[in-house]
């Protein structure tokens, strides 16, 4: 999850509604400027601080999750490799399952019936 636009969003957000509400006001445009300049600042830091705390708990929880897994592997006594390894003689493949579309009819009625059936 990308949080690193959070604060420049949180800042226009701000800086939108400094110029409307100053227009509408009627502000001297000095002390509009400052204000502006002053609430941009102000909400780009704030944001920063939140895109900090965000990530941290990201951290954390991304964190906690592989811990989970690899605790669950361990108790299940299940690798990675376990797997990745080759067919035993015996183990059922797809291959040994020869059924193909012209093995099935349909009926046009939402039934799908074997040609054995019939």
């Amino acid at each position: 999850m990308k949080t690193s636009k959070i604060n420049l969003i949180l800042m226009l957000t701000s800086g939108i509604i400094v110029g409307i509400i100053g227009i509408y006001t009627g502000y001297p445009l000095d002390k509009f400027a400052y204000t502006l300049v002053v609430v941009l600042v102000l909400f780009y830091v704030l944001g920063s601080v939140l895109d900090f705390f965000f990530m941290r708990i990201v951290d954390s929880v991304k964190e906690k999750e592989e811990e989970a897994d690899e605790t669950s592997e361990e108790e299940l006594g299940v690798s990675e490799e376990d797997f990745e390894e080759e067919p035993k003689e015996g183990d059922l493949l797809e291959d040994d399952f020869d059924i193909g579309e012209e093995d099935f009819l349909n009926t046009g009625e939402g039934e799908v019936v074997s040609k054995e059936d019939d």
